[in-house]
């Protein structure tokens, strides 16, 4: 079977075949092994490169939960993301979140759409910042984990201008202040220009949203709240996001 797919990594297995984790359109999330593909240049030669859009042939395994890889045709190379350390990083992230927050073998054709466009978006012109936040909030909502702007979740109120808002990890929101009580242990403070920005952002059409000015504060507080929910939902840290913060691609 054939399946469009896109290359989150490659490691490799043994001394002569490699190990691939990738994401198809067909399958969802799937994990194969191509044999020989370090020896094989007429199967494989540099058709499973990360970041690479790929029809891959596969085959079920008998012994476990991964796919045999027959045979590799890279479709899309994506070098400018490639040749970036940054965009790596940034799409690396993307992609890691599809990996926790999608089940392996789950397929979801609008998440795999998403990525795709997403990398086309990305290699053709380098989204600002704020884009790569506003992506990200879109992806997390085809991932069921879509943050709340809007309404308090514990009152349900809107918020009134020049009013701060505090994103409450725990609970998937902004709060206001006189709302939080012992359930919101980690709070993140959202300035009234932060929030009108990022809702008219949200609201727009995304190929405007470069044409928004953002400062460096206003980002600032919607990555820190980002980050404080995704590690919420996970559990635990996500190692491209703690690379990201360790470098400053924020």
């Amino acid at each position: 079977m054939t399946v469009r797919s896109i290359i989150m990594k490659k490691m490799d297995r043994g001394e002569a075949d490699e190990m691939v984790i990738f994401i198809s359109r067909e399958k969802g999330w799937l994990t194969g092994v191509a044999k020989n593909s370090r020896k094989s240049r007429v199967r494989f030669g540099g058709h499973l490169e990360p970041l690479c859009i790929v029809d891959i042939v596969v085959r079920s395994r008998q012994k476990d939960n991964m796919v045999w890889i027959d045979e590799a045709h890279m479709l899309t190379a994506f070098l400018k993301i490639r040749n970036d350390m940054e965009l790596v990083a940034r799409t690396s992230y993307f992609l890691e979140l599809a990996s926790v927050f999608l089940p392996e073998g789950q397929p979801d054709e609008n998440v795999f759409d998403f990525l795709e466009n997403f990398l086309v978006t990305v290699d053709r012109s380098t989204p600002s910042p704020m884009e790569f936040l506003i992506h990200e909030i879109h992806l997390l909502a085809l991932l069921g984990y879509r943050p709340v702007f809007s309404n308090c979740p514990i009152c349900e109120k809107g918020f009134s201008p020049n009013t701060d808002a505090f994103f409450t990890p725990n609970l998937g929101g902004i709060c206001h202040r006189a709302c939080l009580d012992e359930r919101s242990s980690t709070t993140i403070r959202i300035s009234p220009a932060t929030l009108a920005a990022l809702r008219h952002l949200l609201d727009s059409d995304s190929r405007l949203a470069g044409r928004i000015k953002i400062g460096r504060m206003a980002r600032a507080e919607v990555r820190e709240s980002l980050s404080a929910f995704v590690r919420h939902i996970k559990g635990e840290d996500l190692q491209s996001l703690r690379f990201m913060e360790k470098v400053g691609y924020t």
